[in-house]
């Protein structure tokens, strides 16, 4: 049998952990990935890849989206579209990370970064003025 890592996601506290499990030994540990100095009362993770790079979302003390660096550690702030809130939702293994933000006129808009979330690109929406 092959052993297979999972990891899974958890907001304890509303602070963003992540927590990590091996089916073969079944170990778990959490690592505190921290905030933009905004409010530690909430800040989901809602993504991981198997770099164990995370996103999710920080206060600044606004909402922006965020991603780590290999094995979670260190946080960039992905920014907004012009507005003042963002939220990453996903991560692929190059490291692209897709979510939501508004633009300076409030709407809300998705987005995709590049690789290792570099460069935020406004994806608009499905024809209104927010997705």
């Amino acid at each position: 049998m092959t052993t297979r890592r999972s990891l899974t996601l958890v907001a304890a506290l509303s602070v963003g952990l992540v927590l990590s499990t091996s089916t073969s030994a079944l170990t778990w540990s959490a690592l505190d990935l921290g905030t933009f100095g905004g409010s530690t009362l909430d800040g989901p993770a809602t993504g991981i890849n198997a770099s164990e790079q995370v996103v999710g979302t920080a206060f600044t003390p606004s909402a922006h989206a965020f991603i780590t660096g290999p094995n979670g550690v260190g946080m960039t702030d992905l920014g907004t579209l012009g507005g003042s809130f963002s939220r990453a939702t996903s991560v692929n293994a190059f490291g692209q990370v897709v979510g939501y933000a508004t633009t300076l006129n409030g709407d809300s808009h998705a987005f995709i970064t590049g690789p290792n979330g570099v460069g935020m690109t406004d994806l608009g929406t499905l024809g209104s003025s927010s997705f």
